[in-house]
């Protein structure tokens, strides 16, 4: 199921125009030898020595990249916050402490306008799914078989998640287990969920800060704009050819304050950035570099150079709770497009067949 629906996601983005560039494909190469300790030519011999050859590789990771920008523009940029939610979500975040699951979980999706027919089948497949699990079949292999969620081809594993990013009812369920231990069917908005509990965490809130230099091109205008994105792609280049971050923010970053210092920032915490580059700055690795990102009138190169958990302070408790929230929403509406766009397959399906059936 999984690998239908991002065959449908991949068309969507092709439809869409959305494309990965060379640069960005060659930049993410490199994070992910880079989080693996490994060079690119290394990278290349460990795939071989798996017996997955490099065509295959960087086709594999090109979707993935296209899939993610697919889900930034229709998902992402679309979710808004308003300050009163984030007022009340800081405080509940204040009263559940710092506690974190590391998660699996099977999702059994309802369709659109689910009539009580539909929400009952999906429920007893739910239903019948964890009978097996507790019976004694590997989790891992059903979420791959039949799970619609977009972690389902890895086992179910979502991995290390806060609690306050998971839906209130689901934290209150996981709190009621042990490590090891299959959650109950638990009903959501676009349909169920089972987890599994593979560790939990009570510690004190932390926040994360990334120690970040970051390169600055300004795009006021569309020929600053052209410019920038040309020049983007030059120092994407550069990088690729192994000339330091450092050195290219000298010379090309039009940000005064960091530009003479290589573009270091020093360590950056949670509410300093815009919410697109936070959001772009936390998921890379260390050692990592961003994507050219447009925030405003300029375009933004991030390099992650280490991460770092602080105690949460006062002050950084409203920025740490927008950002669990928008990951909570952001989880929330991507069931509710992919059920969406599932949904509109099967329609168009149905319809080219009955069409074929009257020729």
């Amino acid at each position: 199921q999984q690998m239908i629906l991002q065959d449908i996601e991949l068309q969507i983005a092709h439809r869409a125009g959305i494309k990965v560039d060379k640069g960005t494909l060659d930049q993410a190469i490199s994070n992910l030898a880079q989080a693996n300790h490994l060079t690119k030519d290394q990278l290349r011999q460990a795939l071989t020595d798996q017996g997955q050859s490099w065509e295959s590789f960087t086709n594999d990771l090109r979707d993935r990249i296209l899939v993610d920008r697919l889900m930034q523009q229709e998902v992402e940029n679309r979710v808004h916050i308003g300050p009163d939610e984030v007022k009340t979500f800081a405080q509940q975040l204040k009263e559940m402490g710092g506690v974190s699951f590391d998660l699996q979980q099977i999702f059994i999706p309802l369709p659109g306008n689910p009539t009580p027919d539909a929400v009952s089948a999906a429920r007893n497949e739910a239903g019948q799914v964890r009978d097996r699990v507790v019976a004694g079949e590997s989790f891992s292999r059903l979420a791959a078989q039949v799970s619609s969620s977009h972690d389902a081809l890895q086992g179910g594993r979502i991995g290390w998640i806060k609690a306050g990013e998971l839906p209130p009812s689901v934290t209150q369920t996981l709190l009621q287990l042990k490590a090891g231990e299959i959650s109950p069917v638990i009903p959501g908005p676009t349909g169920f969920h089972i987890f599994k509990l593979l560790d939990v965490k009570h510690e004190q809130p932390t926040v994360t800060e990334v120690k970040t230099a970051m390169i600055v091109l300004r795009a006021g205008n569309s020929l600053q704009l052209q410019e920038a994105e040309a020049r983007a792609q030059d120092i994407q280049q550069a990088l690729q050819s192994g000339t330091r971050f450092s050195e290219l923010a000298r010379h090309y970053s039009q940000d005064t304050s960091t530009a003479g210092g290589g573009g270091e920032m020093g360590w950056v915490a949670p509410g300093q950035l815009p919410d697109s580059l936070e959001r772009t700055l936390i998921t890379l690795q260390p050692g990592g570099v961003s994507s050219p990102i447009r925030e405003g009138d300029a375009i933004y190169i991030l390099h992650s150079q280490a991460q770092r958990q602080q105690p949460v302070k006062e002050k950084q408790i409203m920025a740490a709770a927008r950002m669990q929230l928008y990951n909570r929403i952001v989880h929330e509406r991507m069931d509710e497009w992919q059920r969406r766009i599932r949904d509109s397959a099967y329609v168009e399906i149905l319809e080219s067949g009955l069409r074929g059936s009257d020729a």
